[in-house]
């Protein structure tokens, strides 16, 4: 890795280390550079604006998912298996070490609601995300293959929208976590795992 990139990479974890500990909106690109330490003009001369600077942060932990459900994949077992892999792997997310990340994940759906962002950067997010998802298909289209999965190829929409559920349902149970349960109930793991057991049974037993 040349110095530029090492440069770019300091940026980019101390935007996220702000975005995750300030908010999108409190975070300054001065705060950033200072954390970077690194002169504003520079943080300028990588990142143009903070939302791209976002995007960049964004991009990165959606990349980041990839390498786990690609080791998914290479098993040799039968599809509904990964497919249950790749559900404990949305829930470990959130208990682990990756929970501040989807919070970060959540709250850019957010932020995108209210502020205008260049479609040209949405793509990248866009595309980071595609990258996950046509793993996880293929995964599904092996579980139809083997008969491990008995939906038909006409419900194929279905699964795709479960399963896109679960996970939006998992960023936000990440987000919930910070507030008082009495402000609003969240899941345990195991009622968490209960709703992944139901997933699959639906997968394997559809009638």
């Amino acid at each position: 890795m040349n110095k530029k990139q090492e440069r770019r990479n300091q940026m980019v974890t101390a935007a996220h280390k702000l975005f995750a500990q300030e908010g999108f909106e409190k975070a300054t690109m001065q705060r950033v550079a200072d954390e970077a330490d690194v002169g504003v003009a520079t943080l300028f001369r990588y990142f143009p604006d903070k939302e791209a600077l976002i995007i960049e942060v964004v991009k990165r932990i959606i990349e980041k998912q990839v390498p786990y459900f690609e080791e998914i994949y290479a098993v040799n077992k039968p599809g509904i298996e990964k497919v249950d892999d790749v559900l404990t792997t949305y829930i470990r997310f959130i208990f682990e070490e990756n929970q501040a990340s989807i919070k970060l994940l959540e709250s850019f759906e957010l932020y995108i609601v209210f502020h205008t962002i260049d479609m040209h950067l949405l793509e990248r997010i866009k595309k980071a995300y595609s990258a996950v998802w046509e793993i996880i298909l293929k995964i599904v289209k092996e579980g139809k293959e083997d008969g491990s999965i008995q939906l038909s190829i006409s419900d194929e929409q279905i699964i795709r929208t479960m399963l896109s559920m679960f996970g939006t349902s998992i960023k936000k149970y990440a987000l919930y976590s910070i507030l008082p349960e009495t402000i609003i109930p969240v899941p345990s793991r195991d009622e968490l795992i209960g709703a992944k057991r139901v997933l699959l049974t639906y997968l394997q037993h559809p009638k």
